[in-house]
Protein backbone atom coordinates (compact mmCIF):
# COMPACT_ATOMS: atom_id res chain seq x y z
CA UNK A 1 0.00 0.00 0.00
CA UNK A 2 1.15 3.52 -0.77
CA UNK A 3 1.99 5.67 2.23
CA UNK A 4 -0.45 8.48 1.30
CA UNK A 5 -2.92 5.94 -0.18
CA UNK A 6 -3.50 8.26 -3.15
CA UNK A 7 -2.48 6.49 -6.35
CA UNK A 8 -2.00 8.63 -9.47
CA UNK A 9 -4.58 8.66 -12.25
CA UNK A 10 -3.31 6.76 -15.31
CA UNK A 11 -4.33 7.46 -18.91
CA UNK A 12 -3.58 5.10 -21.83
CA UNK A 13 -2.72 6.64 -25.19
CA UNK A 14 -2.86 4.54 -28.38
CA UNK A 15 0.11 5.69 -30.48
CA UNK A 16 -1.42 4.17 -33.63
CA UNK A 17 -3.95 7.03 -33.56
CA UNK A 18 -1.34 9.65 -32.66
CA UNK A 19 0.90 8.76 -35.61
CA UNK A 20 -2.04 9.46 -37.96
CA UNK A 21 -1.97 13.02 -36.58
CA UNK A 22 1.83 13.24 -37.07
CA UNK A 23 2.66 12.82 -33.36
CA UNK A 24 5.28 10.08 -33.41
CA UNK A 25 7.08 10.84 -30.13
CA UNK A 26 4.88 12.72 -27.66
CA UNK A 27 1.10 12.41 -27.86
CA UNK A 28 -1.12 15.48 -27.96
CA UNK A 29 -2.38 14.73 -24.44
CA UNK A 30 1.16 14.40 -23.03
CA UNK A 31 2.31 17.65 -24.70
CA UNK A 32 -0.69 19.50 -23.22
CA UNK A 33 -0.12 18.09 -19.74
CA UNK A 34 3.62 18.89 -19.80
CA UNK A 35 2.77 22.50 -20.68
CA UNK A 36 0.30 22.62 -17.76
CA UNK A 37 2.99 21.38 -15.33
CA UNK A 38 5.54 23.91 -16.58
CA UNK A 39 3.01 26.75 -16.08
CA UNK A 40 2.29 25.51 -12.53
CA UNK A 41 6.01 25.21 -11.70
CA UNK A 42 5.67 21.43 -11.22
CA UNK A 43 8.05 18.73 -12.46
CA UNK A 44 7.78 15.95 -15.04
CA UNK A 45 9.50 12.57 -15.52
CA UNK A 46 9.68 10.98 -19.00
CA UNK A 47 10.77 7.34 -19.23
CA UNK A 48 12.10 5.72 -22.39
CA UNK A 49 13.66 2.31 -22.02
CA UNK A 50 16.41 2.80 -24.60
CA UNK A 51 19.91 4.24 -24.70
CA UNK A 52 21.67 6.10 -27.47
CA UNK A 53 20.58 8.67 -30.02
CA UNK A 54 18.67 6.29 -32.29
CA UNK A 55 18.08 2.59 -32.61
CA UNK A 56 19.67 1.66 -35.93
CA UNK A 57 21.30 3.13 -39.05
CA UNK A 58 19.72 1.66 -42.18
CA UNK A 59 20.09 2.23 -45.93
CA UNK A 60 16.77 3.18 -47.57
CA UNK A 61 18.12 2.05 -50.93
CA UNK A 62 19.25 -1.56 -50.32
CA UNK A 63 18.14 -2.28 -46.74
CA UNK A 64 21.67 -2.59 -45.27
CA UNK A 65 21.74 -2.24 -41.46
CA UNK A 66 24.95 -1.25 -39.65
CA UNK A 67 25.65 -4.19 -37.31
CA UNK A 68 28.39 -5.17 -34.90
CA UNK A 69 30.83 -7.60 -36.61
CA UNK A 70 31.35 -9.40 -33.29
CA UNK A 71 27.75 -9.73 -32.08
CA UNK A 72 25.60 -9.49 -35.23
CA UNK A 73 23.18 -6.99 -33.65
CA UNK A 74 22.50 -3.39 -34.78
CA UNK A 75 24.94 -0.74 -33.58
CA UNK A 76 23.51 2.29 -31.72
CA UNK A 77 24.35 5.85 -32.76
CA UNK A 78 25.59 8.15 -29.96
CA UNK A 79 25.45 11.81 -30.98
CA UNK A 80 27.79 13.10 -28.24
CA UNK A 81 30.73 11.09 -29.65
CA UNK A 82 29.31 10.88 -33.22
CA UNK A 83 29.98 7.16 -33.36
CA UNK A 84 28.22 3.82 -33.60
CA UNK A 85 28.52 1.61 -30.54
CA UNK A 86 27.69 -1.99 -29.60
CA UNK A 87 26.04 -2.17 -26.18
CA UNK A 88 27.21 -5.78 -25.71
CA UNK A 89 30.93 -5.91 -26.54
CA UNK A 90 31.83 -2.20 -26.78
CA UNK A 91 32.85 -2.27 -30.47
CA UNK A 92 32.71 1.23 -32.00
CA UNK A 93 33.24 3.05 -35.29
CA UNK A 94 32.39 6.42 -36.82
CA UNK A 95 28.86 6.98 -38.12
CA UNK A 96 28.45 5.93 -41.77
CA UNK A 97 27.51 8.56 -44.35
CA UNK A 98 27.60 6.21 -47.38
CA UNK A 99 26.19 2.69 -47.51
CA UNK A 100 29.08 0.18 -47.74
CA UNK A 101 26.89 -2.23 -49.76
CA UNK A 102 25.36 -0.08 -52.53
CA UNK A 103 27.33 3.20 -52.05
CA UNK A 104 24.08 5.19 -51.67
CA UNK A 105 24.04 8.25 -49.39
CA UNK A 106 20.40 7.54 -48.52
CA UNK A 107 21.41 6.08 -45.15
CA UNK A 108 19.43 7.26 -42.12
CA UNK A 109 18.67 6.77 -38.45
CA UNK A 110 15.61 4.87 -37.26
CA UNK A 111 14.05 4.72 -33.82
CA UNK A 112 14.73 6.82 -30.75
CA UNK A 113 16.95 6.65 -27.68
CA UNK A 114 17.15 8.91 -24.63
CA UNK A 115 19.69 11.22 -26.27
CA UNK A 116 17.44 11.89 -29.27
CA UNK A 117 14.39 12.24 -26.98
CA UNK A 118 16.24 14.89 -24.96
CA UNK A 119 16.88 16.88 -28.13
CA UNK A 120 13.23 16.52 -29.21
CA UNK A 121 11.89 17.66 -25.81
CA UNK A 122 14.26 20.66 -25.75
CA UNK A 123 12.93 21.75 -29.14
CA UNK A 124 9.30 21.18 -28.06
CA UNK A 125 9.62 23.02 -24.72
CA UNK A 126 12.38 25.63 -25.23
CA UNK A 127 11.81 27.32 -21.85
CA UNK A 128 12.04 24.06 -19.85
CA UNK A 129 15.21 23.01 -17.99
CA UNK A 130 15.87 19.40 -18.99
CA UNK A 131 18.24 16.75 -17.63
CA UNK A 132 18.89 13.20 -18.87
CA UNK A 133 19.76 10.26 -16.61
CA UNK A 134 20.97 7.05 -18.23
CA UNK A 135 24.13 4.95 -18.24
CA UNK A 136 25.89 7.49 -20.48
CA UNK A 137 25.27 10.54 -18.26
CA UNK A 138 25.93 8.71 -14.96
CA UNK A 139 29.22 6.99 -15.82
CA UNK A 140 31.35 9.56 -13.96
CA UNK A 141 31.81 9.52 -10.18
CA UNK A 142 28.90 11.11 -8.24
CA UNK A 143 27.05 11.96 -11.49
CA UNK A 144 24.03 9.85 -10.50
CA UNK A 145 23.66 11.55 -7.09
CA UNK A 146 24.28 15.01 -8.57
CA UNK A 147 21.45 14.65 -11.09
CA UNK A 148 19.04 13.39 -8.41
CA UNK A 149 19.95 16.20 -5.99
CA UNK A 150 19.70 18.89 -8.68
CA UNK A 151 16.29 17.61 -9.77
CA UNK A 152 15.14 17.49 -6.13
CA UNK A 153 16.26 21.13 -5.74
CA UNK A 154 14.20 21.98 -8.85
CA UNK A 155 17.20 23.04 -10.93
CA UNK A 156 15.45 21.09 -13.72
CA UNK A 157 11.80 20.84 -14.79
CA UNK A 158 11.90 17.60 -16.80
CA UNK A 159 13.89 14.43 -16.06
CA UNK A 160 14.38 12.05 -19.01
CA UNK A 161 15.75 8.60 -18.38
CA UNK A 162 15.88 4.86 -18.75
CA UNK A 163 14.80 2.19 -16.23
CA UNK A 164 17.08 3.64 -13.55
CA UNK A 165 14.54 6.46 -12.96
CA UNK A 166 11.60 4.07 -12.57
CA UNK A 167 12.00 3.08 -8.92
CA UNK A 168 13.17 4.25 -5.53
CA UNK A 169 13.10 7.98 -6.31
CA UNK A 170 10.94 10.34 -4.25
CA UNK A 171 10.36 13.79 -5.77
CA UNK A 172 7.36 15.51 -4.09
CA UNK A 173 7.08 18.10 -6.89
CA UNK A 174 6.69 15.52 -9.71
CA UNK A 175 3.02 15.48 -10.67
CA UNK A 176 3.28 13.96 -14.16
CA UNK A 177 5.04 10.86 -15.47
CA UNK A 178 5.06 10.00 -19.17
CA UNK A 179 6.06 6.54 -20.39
CA UNK A 180 7.13 6.32 -24.04
CA UNK A 181 7.05 2.92 -25.77
CA UNK A 182 5.25 1.47 -22.74
CA UNK A 183 4.80 -1.88 -24.51
CA UNK A 184 8.40 -2.23 -25.79
CA UNK A 185 9.32 -4.81 -23.13
CA UNK A 186 6.43 -7.04 -24.27
CA UNK A 187 8.44 -7.81 -27.42
CA UNK A 188 11.33 -9.46 -25.56
CA UNK A 189 11.30 -13.24 -26.19
CA UNK A 190 10.96 -14.29 -22.55
CA UNK A 191 7.96 -15.73 -20.73
CA UNK A 192 8.41 -13.05 -18.03
CA UNK A 193 8.06 -10.14 -20.49
CA UNK A 194 4.48 -9.34 -19.38
CA UNK A 195 5.55 -9.47 -15.72
CA UNK A 196 8.49 -7.15 -16.35
CA UNK A 197 6.28 -4.74 -18.30
CA UNK A 198 3.79 -4.64 -15.41
CA UNK A 199 6.62 -4.10 -12.90
CA UNK A 200 8.19 -1.26 -14.89
CA UNK A 201 4.90 0.58 -15.49
CA UNK A 202 3.80 0.16 -11.87
CA UNK A 203 7.15 1.36 -10.54
CA UNK A 204 7.46 4.42 -12.75
CA UNK A 205 3.81 5.38 -12.14
CA UNK A 206 4.67 5.47 -8.44
CA UNK A 207 7.04 8.41 -9.05
CA UNK A 208 4.06 10.71 -9.70
CA UNK A 209 2.01 12.50 -7.03
CA UNK A 210 4.15 11.67 -4.01
CA UNK A 211 3.63 15.17 -2.55
CA UNK A 212 0.50 17.20 -1.82
CA UNK A 213 -0.69 17.45 -5.44
CA UNK A 214 -2.37 14.38 -6.98
CA UNK A 215 -0.26 12.81 -9.70
CA UNK A 216 -1.04 11.82 -13.27
CA UNK A 217 0.59 9.21 -15.51
CA UNK A 218 0.45 8.82 -19.29
CA UNK A 219 1.26 5.40 -20.80
CA UNK A 220 1.96 5.71 -24.54
CA UNK A 221 1.93 2.36 -26.37
CA UNK A 222 0.87 0.59 -29.54
CA UNK A 223 -0.64 -2.37 -27.67
CA UNK A 224 -2.77 -0.73 -24.97
CA UNK A 225 -5.19 -3.69 -24.96
CA UNK A 226 -2.59 -6.02 -23.40
CA UNK A 227 -3.61 -7.16 -19.91
CA UNK A 228 -0.28 -6.15 -18.33
CA UNK A 229 -0.76 -2.53 -19.48
CA UNK A 230 -4.45 -2.41 -18.55
CA UNK A 231 -3.79 -3.88 -15.07
CA UNK A 232 -0.82 -1.54 -14.50
CA UNK A 233 -3.01 1.44 -15.43
CA UNK A 234 -5.49 0.50 -12.68
CA UNK A 235 -2.76 -0.53 -10.16
CA UNK A 236 -4.43 -3.95 -10.07
CA UNK A 237 -1.58 -6.31 -9.18
CA UNK A 238 -3.94 -9.09 -7.99
CA UNK A 239 -5.80 -8.93 -11.32
CA UNK A 240 -2.50 -9.12 -13.19
CA UNK A 241 -1.36 -12.03 -11.01
CA UNK A 242 -4.52 -14.01 -11.82
CA UNK A 243 -4.28 -13.33 -15.58
CA UNK A 244 -0.60 -14.24 -15.67
CA UNK A 245 -1.09 -17.47 -13.72
CA UNK A 246 -3.70 -18.69 -16.23
CA UNK A 247 -1.21 -18.28 -19.08
CA UNK A 248 1.71 -19.76 -17.12
CA UNK A 249 -0.39 -22.83 -16.28
CA UNK A 250 -1.53 -23.36 -19.90
CA UNK A 251 2.00 -22.99 -21.30
CA UNK A 252 3.68 -25.01 -18.53
CA UNK A 253 5.86 -22.25 -17.11
CA UNK A 254 6.85 -21.47 -13.50
CA UNK A 255 5.39 -21.72 -10.92
CA UNK A 256 3.66 -24.82 -12.40
CA UNK A 257 6.82 -26.23 -14.00
CA UNK A 258 10.51 -25.69 -13.35
CA UNK A 259 12.83 -24.63 -16.16
CA UNK A 260 16.38 -25.57 -16.99
CA UNK A 261 18.29 -23.51 -19.55
CA UNK A 262 21.32 -25.17 -21.15
CA UNK A 263 23.45 -22.75 -23.19
CA UNK A 264 26.05 -24.14 -25.58
CA UNK A 265 28.63 -21.72 -26.99
CA UNK A 266 31.80 -21.74 -29.10
CA UNK A 267 33.71 -19.62 -31.59
CA UNK A 268 33.15 -22.43 -34.11
CA UNK A 269 29.51 -22.45 -35.29
CA UNK A 270 29.62 -26.01 -36.67
CA UNK A 271 31.01 -27.25 -33.37
CA UNK A 272 28.18 -25.57 -31.42
CA UNK A 273 25.53 -27.17 -33.65
CA UNK A 274 27.13 -30.62 -33.39
CA UNK A 275 27.44 -30.60 -29.59
CA UNK A 276 23.99 -29.05 -29.06
CA UNK A 277 22.40 -31.85 -31.12
CA UNK A 278 24.42 -34.43 -29.18
CA UNK A 279 23.19 -33.03 -25.83
CA UNK A 280 19.60 -32.86 -27.11
CA UNK A 281 19.65 -36.52 -28.20
CA UNK A 282 21.11 -37.60 -24.85
CA UNK A 283 18.43 -35.69 -22.92
CA UNK A 284 15.58 -37.16 -24.98
CA UNK A 285 16.90 -40.68 -24.36
CA UNK A 286 17.46 -40.21 -20.62
CA UNK A 287 14.56 -38.00 -19.43
CA UNK A 288 11.86 -38.54 -22.06
CA UNK A 289 8.99 -37.85 -19.62
CA UNK A 290 9.96 -34.16 -19.47
CA UNK A 291 9.42 -31.43 -22.09
CA UNK A 292 12.62 -30.71 -24.05
CA UNK A 293 12.75 -27.74 -26.44
CA UNK A 294 15.56 -27.09 -28.89
CA UNK A 295 18.33 -26.77 -29.68
CA UNK A 296 17.51 -23.30 -30.99
CA UNK A 297 19.27 -19.94 -31.28
CA UNK A 298 19.73 -18.09 -27.98
CA UNK A 299 18.07 -14.67 -27.59
CA UNK A 300 21.49 -13.23 -28.48
CA UNK A 301 22.81 -15.78 -31.03
CA UNK A 302 26.24 -14.17 -31.41
CA UNK A 303 28.16 -12.02 -28.92
CA UNK A 304 31.80 -11.02 -29.29
CA UNK A 305 32.41 -13.70 -31.95
CA UNK A 306 30.91 -16.46 -29.77
CA UNK A 307 27.90 -18.41 -31.15
CA UNK A 308 25.12 -19.44 -28.74
CA UNK A 309 22.48 -22.18 -28.95
CA UNK A 310 20.16 -23.22 -26.16
CA UNK A 311 18.05 -26.13 -24.97
CA UNK A 312 15.17 -25.68 -22.51
CA UNK A 313 13.82 -28.41 -20.22
CA UNK A 314 10.42 -28.03 -18.54
CA UNK A 315 10.22 -30.39 -15.57
CA UNK A 316 8.41 -30.98 -12.29
CA UNK A 317 11.04 -32.47 -9.97
CA UNK A 318 14.73 -31.57 -9.92
CA UNK A 319 15.59 -35.01 -8.48
CA UNK A 320 14.51 -36.61 -11.77
CA UNK A 321 16.99 -34.69 -13.93
CA UNK A 322 19.88 -33.70 -11.65
CA UNK A 323 22.06 -36.75 -12.39
CA UNK A 324 21.69 -36.24 -16.14
CA UNK A 325 22.69 -32.57 -15.77
CA UNK A 326 25.72 -33.53 -13.66
CA UNK A 327 26.78 -35.97 -16.38
CA UNK A 328 26.54 -33.26 -19.11
CA UNK A 329 28.40 -30.78 -16.92
CA UNK A 330 31.23 -33.24 -16.26
CA UNK A 331 31.52 -34.09 -19.98
CA UNK A 332 32.21 -30.48 -20.94
CA UNK A 333 34.00 -29.21 -17.84
CA UNK A 334 37.46 -29.43 -19.42
CA UNK A 335 36.38 -28.85 -23.04
CA UNK A 336 38.25 -25.83 -24.43
CA UNK A 337 36.32 -25.61 -27.68
CA UNK A 338 32.73 -25.74 -26.41
CA UNK A 339 31.32 -24.16 -23.24
CA UNK A 340 28.15 -25.52 -21.65
CA UNK A 341 26.33 -23.44 -19.06
CA UNK A 342 23.46 -25.02 -17.08
CA UNK A 343 21.05 -22.67 -15.31
CA UNK A 344 18.21 -24.02 -13.17
CA UNK A 345 15.16 -21.72 -13.15
CA UNK A 346 16.98 -18.85 -14.92
CA UNK A 347 15.85 -15.31 -14.22
CA UNK A 348 16.36 -14.36 -17.88
CA UNK A 349 15.90 -16.70 -20.84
Amino acid sequence: NRINNDMPKVELIDMKDEIKHNHKVLSRVLISKINDRLKNNEQVILLLNRRGYSTVITCHNCGFTDKCPNCDIPLIYHQSSDNMRCHYCGYTHKKLSICPECKSNNINQFGMGTEKLEEYVKNSFPSARIVRMDIDTTSKKNAHANIINDFMDHKYDILIGTQMISKGLDFPNVTLVGVLNGDATLNIPDFRSAERTFQLLNQVAGRSGRGLVKGEVIFQAFNIEHYSIIKASTHDYIGFYNEELKIRNTLKYPPYYNLCLIKISSKDYDEVVKEANKISTYLRNEISENIILGPSSASMPKINNMYYLQIIIKYKKTDNIINVLHFINNQYRTDRKVLVDIDLNPYRM
